[in-house]
């Protein structure tokens, strides 16, 4: 089953043409929240992230799996 589920979404985002990481600055204005807002929920680890040397990434794939574990 988590397989179906990993493919729908890939197969999603590959529909809507988001990238599978993002920067948080990036992501915040993505979806226009303050910077401090986003880096808050990143401290109480709200939104799923993946850090890359420096730079903090937020995971698109696993913030799309817990808005949809969270309409169940």
């Amino acid at each position: 089953m988590k397989t179906m589920i990993d493919e729908q979404l890939a197969e999603r985002i590959k529909d809507l043409n988001w990238p599978p990481l993002m920067d948080w600055h990036e992501f915040a204005d993505w979806v226009r929240v303050d910077h401090g807002v986003v880096e808050g929920w990143i401290k109480r680890a709200y939104i799923p992230t993946y850090k890359i040397g420096r730079h903090r990434m937020v995971n698109i794939p696993r913030l799309l799996e817990q808005m949809e574990a969270e309409e169940i």
